[in-house]
């Protein structure tokens, strides 16, 4: 059988997955449905998929009579014919199967609390809940755990908890710390601590208090220099308009003056 190819980009799966859930901006919708019409692999991967959606949509948890019904089929009672069970993920594509294969054995191993360990005895693989042990342990981790009734251990003899001496081991730790800290030392460090946050902020504060008169003075300074500057060019045209009313009146007394010499030259002439 001739495989088809698709011309579409290497997101071919999620862009398949994400049209069949409809969760898919409109411009790529678009974009591939055109697609969609040119391509028969596309056409036949999504048929699949919508296949399985359905059936999985579909499914339900088995009866609880189902044991008698499957006896029942052993026995000759109940018989079904191979065409009726035709295995529904034949229809699936190949790299769906992968996909939940290993989405399946990330659940088992993770339900399954999967623990691989490598120490001095070599590499440990342990699966389940369960950490109890039916042999009786050794001498050397008799020893670690403790004995059976004392604290940090379990009470029933035979049974080892690997956790149970860390814990008591972190417990005595923790509290030959709290023993070693003096309670002077303790009581005293807050008081100096907050003496030094409020030096701190008295600093702060001084700082603060002369940075602001600086600017203040500054401000000031400039505002004494603008305004001073404006009174000298305010005093300086001032001084040009009386000049130049000085000169215009010296015209007109001129003017004057001649005009009542030349009426009294011309009087006495008569």
């Amino acid at each position: 059988m001739t495989q088809i190819q698709c011309n579409l980009s290497r997101d071919r799966e999620e862009t398949l997955i994400a049209y069949l859930y409809d969760d898919i901006d409109p411009v790529i919708r678009g974009t591939f449905e055109e697609h969609l019409a040119t391509c028969e692999r596309c056409r036949s991967d999504l048929g699949a998929l919508s296949r399985v959606r359905t059936q999985l949509a579909q499914w339900a948890p088995p009866e609880p009579g189902f044991v008698h019904a499957a006896a029942a089929g052993q026995s000759g009672a109940i018989r079904s014919s191979p065409a009726e069970h035709t295995p529904w993920w034949r229809d699936v594509p190949v790299w769906a199967q992968v996909a939940a294969a290993l989405l399946f054995l990330g659940v088992s191993a993770g339900i399954a609390n999967l623990e691989v360990r490598y120490d001095h005895n070599g590499l440990t693989v342990r699966t389940g809940w369960s950490r109890g042990s039916t042999a009786p342990p050794s001498d050397s981790v008799a020893q670690r755990a403790g004995a059976p009734g004392t604290p940090g251990t379990p009470g029933t003899p035979g049974t080892y908890v690997p956790w149970q001496s860390d814990l008591a081991a972190l417990e005595q730790q923790l509290r030959a710390e709290m023993r070693a800290v003096p309670p002077a030392a303790v009581a005293v460090r807050p008081a100096a601590n907050d003496s030094e946050i409020l030096r701190r902020v008295r600093v702060l504060i001084g700082e603060s208090e002369r940075r602001q008169q600086n600017e203040l003075a500054l401000r000031v300074g400039e505002t004494i220099a603008e305004l001073n500057a404006r009174r000298q060019a305010e005093l300086r045209t001032i001084g040009r308009s009386l000049k130049e009313t000085e000169n215009k009146l010296g015209v007109e007394v001129m003017k004057q003056r001649a005009s009542l010499n030349y009426l009294m030259n011309v009087s006495q002439r008569q």
